[in-house]
C-alpha cells in the first residue's frame, strides 16, 4: 500500500474537489435526448479505493489490528471526497441519482468482516443515499461477491433503491427477486460466466427464463 503510517497519510497528495472537472457531466446533462436521465458514479467505491489502491489489502489487514485509527482516517478521507463530488452534481440538470459501485465480497463471503464494513464503509454509502434522497433522487448500489449478510443493512440502514450484480453460485437473480424484489429494484441478473460460456440456444433459454420469472406480475 501507498499509505502504511501517519507520515505517509499526511504526505499523500490527496485530491481536492476544486480539481475535479465537471464539464463532462455538464455536457451530458444538457445534451441528453428528451426524457432521458443519467445515473452518476464518481469512481470506484470507498472500500475498493482504500483496500486496493491506498492501503493495499495485506497492509490494511495488519493495520486494522496495529493502527485502526489510521485505517478509519483513510476510509473517512476517501468517503468525504466522494461525498463532496456528489454534492456538486446532485442538483445538475437530468441527474436522476447515483449508481455507486463498491465490491465488498467474493464467492463465499464478504472480503473483510461484516462488522468492519458496517463501521468503515456502510456509513458513507448511507450518507450518499441520504444526499440523493434529500433531492428526490435514487441511490443504486453495485456490489460483486457474497454480501448477503449485509443485504438487510443495504436496504434498511443505507436505504438503497436498487441492487446490481448477481452470480448464480451465490444467489440467482430469480431467488433474489423473490426475497427482496418488493423492497428494492433488481438490476441485471444474467450471470456473466454463463453469458460468456453457454452456447447460443442454451443462453437464450437461460435469459428468457430469467425474464419470465422476474418480470412484474401481470
Amino acid at each position: 500500500g501507498m499509505i502504511t503510517n501517519w507520515e505517509e497519510f499526511e504526505k499523500y497528495p490527496w485530491p481536492s474537489i476544486k480539481d475535479v472537472d465537471f464539464s463532462f457531466y455538464e455536457y451530458v446533462s444538457k445534451n441528453l435526448p428528451d426524457g432521458m436521465k443519467m445515473m452518476v458514479c464518481p469512481s470506484s467505491g470507498v472500500f475498493e479505493i482504500v483496500s486496493e489502491s491506498l492501503l493495499g489489502f495485506e497492509n490494511m489487514s495488519y493495520l486494522i489490528f496495529d493502527n485502526f485509527q489510521l485505517v478509519e482516517a483513510t476510509f473517512n478521507r476517501v468517503g468525504q471526497l466522494m461525498y463532496e463530488f456528489y454534492q456538486n452534481i446532485v442538483e445538475m440538470e437530468n441527474v436522476e441519482g447515483f449508481f455507486q459501485g463498491d465490491d465488498m465480497g467474493y464467492k463465499t463471503s464478504t472480503i473483510i468482516s461484516p462488522e468492519l464494513l458496517r463501521k468503515l464503509v456502510l456509513p458513507w454509502h448511507k450518507k450518499f443515499a441520504e444526499l440523493a434522497h434529500k433531492y428526490n433522487k435514487m441511490y443504486w448500489l453495485h456490489c460483486c461477491g457474497n454480501v448477503l449478510e449485509l443485504m438487510d443493512d443495504f436496504i434498511e440502514d443505507v436505504k438503497i433503491d436498487a441492487f446490481h450484480s448477481f452470480q448464480d453460485e451465490i444467489i440467482p437473480v430469480v431467488e433474489f427477486k423473490k426475497i427482496y424484489g418488493k423492497k428494492i429494484g433488481v438490476l441485471g441478473g444474467v450471470d456473466v460466466d454463463k453469458l460468456s460460456l453457454l452456447e447460443e440456444k442454451e443462453l437464450r433459454r437461460y435469459v428468457r427464463g430469467i425474464i419470465e420469472e422476474c418480470m412484474p406480475e401481470r
